[in-house]
């Protein structure tokens, strides 16, 4: 970290359209720091020794400029031209700093004319590659000019059989040219597969971009069959499954009091199998996935303190324990409103297979704030921001999570979002 004259430092027109406006109550929190203490350095590229291009710290600047300040710290980074734009918009989704609809797109519109991939533009907003494609798809010019940057003639030929250098006297370009469009497509193929999108999915968006992709073509891409939903029972599907593949299980199995709704007028049917039997099938299934888990792993499940007594015990005889979560939903069940207290809050049994870290930056707590999820569709659907959290805590992208009680797919949702690879069973 050195010091240097603020007048040494240029920000970049494309960089200063990232944020359109300053934030007034930023920029009174750092004039407040400046005044009585110290910030931590902006970040700049080096030109020379009277030139920085700033990546970082535009409000930092600002602050500085209004005390009337001449100098301010600053943190070179060693990087080329090309990646001060990139580092830029990752320095604001690491900062958490919200984008306006427009600013968003003017900001994906850039990376993808400066050449970058969906993936490479994920790894920048630091979310699944999926959730990128998303977003490119509902602007239709972003969507459009992703797809100009795919030469899809070149690649529909090498899908229909035809060699590179065939397709190279076609369109009468080299045949490394060919190899390069043939190469950069089908790895971003793969990295969409690793990064928790479906065959199916992948099919459809490429046939949507004018790419003649089948199943068959996309299956010999790949080894792992993953990013699916089994439909069948879980004590004959899990046996099918790979061994020690697994890095988290995410279950919600039934909880055994047998639920059922009483605030809606339209109640529910009592869930399937919520019963005593329900112990007997969750004691059956952690036996069945504890060999198809790595030796580093964990899981979690959902249950609640009425019978936490007698789903303890049976998580206990295949995992090491470690803690006992309470999700805090922020509202209330109605229940017996005059003779006993709302509940508001659910357990999740955290535990796990050999010694698997947390990979969360700080220490998690074991009490979770989150709004409970919409239950229209399903009476015990698990909030999608609830489960990124375990997701992220317990694996890194492209890691294998399985649920097996699957129900409406909200691990699986969750598991796509957060870039981790997918497998869900569910009996219906």
């Amino acid at each position: 970290m050195i010091e240097v004259m603020i007048d040494y430092i240029e920000e970049l027109p494309e960089i200063k359209a990232i944020r359109k406006n300053h934030s007034e109550e930023a920029i009174g929190r750092y004039m407040e720091k400046y005044e009585f203490g110290t910030s931590k350095p902006i970040l700049v590229k080096k030109i020379n020794r009277q030139k920085y291009i700033l990546i970082d710290g535009h409000h930092r600047l600002e602050a500085k400029k209004r005390l009337k300040n001449k100098k301010i710290d600053i943190k070179i980074l060693d990087i080329g031209d090309k990646e001060v734009f990139d580092k830029a918009v990752e320095a604001n989704q690491e900062h958490g700093v919200p984008y306006t609809k427009e600013e968003e797109n003017e900001v994906l519109k850039t990376l993808i004319e400066s050449g970058k991939t969906q993936q490479q533009i994920a790894n920048i907003f630091h979310i699944g590659q999926s959730a990128i494609a998303m977003r490119i798809k509902r602007d239709s010019m972003l969507a459009k000019s992703l797809g100009d940057k795919i030469n899809i003639s070149t690649i529909n030929e090498v899908l229909n059989g035809k060699k590179h250098e065939e397709v190279a006297n076609i369109y009468g370009v080299s045949r490394s040219r060919v190899t390069q469009i043939w190469n950069d497509w089908k790895n971003e193929v793969i990295e969409q597969y690793e990064s928790g999108t479906s065959k199916e999915e992948i099919v459809e968006q490429q046939r949507e971009n004018k790419v003649n992709l089948t199943l068959e073509s996309l299956n010999e891409f790949f080894e792992g069959d993953y990013n699916k939903l089994i439909k069948g029972d879980c004590l004959k599907e899990i046996p099918k499954l790979e061994d020690e593949s697994v890095d988290c299980v995410i279950i919600d199995p039934p909880y055994g009091i047998e639920y059922q709704s009483n605030y809606r007028k339209e109640k529910y049917d009592y869930i399937q199998d919520d019963n005593k039997n329900t112990f007997e099938l969750l004691d059956k299934s952690l036996k069945l996935v504890l060999n198809k888990m790595k030796k580093n792993s964990h899981i979690y499940v959902f249950t609640s303190w009425k019978v936490i007594e007698k789903v303890k015990p049976i998580i206990e005889k295949y995992f090491e324990l470690k803690n006992c979560i309470v999700w805090n939903k922020n509202n209330w069940g109605m229940g017996d409103l005059k003779n006993n207290y709302a509940e508001k809050y659910e357990l999740i049994l955290f535990a796990s297979k050999g010694k698997r870290p947390l990979y969360a930056e700080t220490r998690p707590l074991n009490v979770i704030d989150c709004e409970r999820a919409d239950t229209e569709e399903h009476p015990t659907k698990k909030p999608l921001n609830l489960l990124k959290q375990l997701i992220i805590n317990s694996t890194k992208p492209k890691e294998l999570v399985l649920d097996y009680f699957a129900g409406s797919g909200s691990t699986l949702d969750a598991s796509k979002e957060s870039g981790r690879r997918w497998i869900g069973i569910e009996v219906k």
